[in-house]
């Protein structure tokens, strides 16, 4: 029992079956009716374990297929600017390269966006804002006169009066690198793609910004719209640890009914998705008070 509507802005409510009929306010939710049907698309609750899904987190998995809920679509945005993203990279599909390859292995499934068999190169699209970007690239700064020349005009924690006025220089720290989930995402894709019978000797994720080109990016020591950034490569052994006991978390919750235990800090972002951003929060008894931890 996935997501079962929308939320609209004062709180009421309309379900997916009444959006496919046209029956929604569009005006009061303040979005046109295509936009609701295309955001309002669930997947079979039925299905195999997805590899993104169990990256999530097996609690977060778990009440996304046993309860019904609605949800706000204003958090599907970015989520339907992603899929048009890739609606329209996908029709450039040739003989060189394989577009959104569907992938099992273990009864997980995957879907790899871009595989090059020419240069055996793996690539994954990702829209996101700066932070989570600067942090793929680990970038950092040291300070550095003003090339201008420009001095203090008075003392403070800054510096002394008359001493050179000094800014960030940007670079990029390989060692603080943080890929995060999707690290761990492509390198399983990477790993099914080798069980399939591709090699792979180089995977990449191409991250397009949300807020590229704004003073929010640039003050992150980003000043491009588009990064093309190197994965490393996981060891297998550790992926096949991660996502088959990952796997056998939410398939036993599934079969028995008991909730799994609470997503850790890494799943839930040290808890900032469950305060904001994980659609079935309101549900999670141990983000509800339901649970005493």
């Amino acid at each position: 029992m996935p997501a079962i509507g929308f939320l609209y802005p004062d709180g009421s409510k309309v379900s997916f079956e009444d959006i496919s009929k046209g029956n929604v306010d569009t005006v009061k939710m303040g979005m046109s009716l295509p936009t609701l049907i295309e955001m309002s698309k669930e997947r079979d609750p039925n299905r195999k374990p997805s590899t993104t899904e169990l990256l999530n987190g097996a609690c977060e998995s778990y009440l996304k297929r046993t309860k019904e809920y609605y949800i706000d679509p204003q958090d599907r945005a970015f989520s339907l600017a992603g899929t048009m993203h890739h609606a329209r990279l996908e029709q450039h599909e040739d003989e060189r390269h394989m577009l959104e390859e569907k992938l099992e292995e273990f009864d997980i499934t995957g879907i790899a966006d871009l595989y090059d068999k020419e240069t055996n190169t793996l690539l994954d699209y990702k829209n996101t804002g700066s932070y989570k970007c600067a942090k793929l690239l680990g970038m950092t700064y040291k300070l550095i006169p003003d090339p201008s020349g420009a001095k203090y005009k008075m003392s403070g924690k800054w510096g002394k009066k008359g001493s050179p006025k000094m800014i960030k220089q940007w670079y990029r720290d390989e060692g603080l690198a943080d890929y995060g989930d999707w690290g761990w995402q492509v390198n399983w894709y990477r790993y099914l793609l080798n069980k399939s019978g591709y090699d792979v000797d180089s995977m990449y994720i191409q991250v397009t910004l949300r807020d590229g080109g704004l003073a929010v990016a640039r003050e992150r020591g980003l000043d491009k719209h588009i990064y093309l950034i190197e994965v490393p490569k996981y060891d297998d052994e550790v992926l096949e640890n991660k996502f088959l006991s990952a796997r056998d978390e939410l398939v036993k919750a599934l079969e028995t009914g008991n909730l799994p235990q609470k997503c850790n800090k890494e799943q839930t972002w040290d808890g900032r998705k469950c305060q904001a951003y994980c659609d079935v929060r309101s549900l999670c008894p141990y983000n509800n008070g339901s649970i005493n931890e």
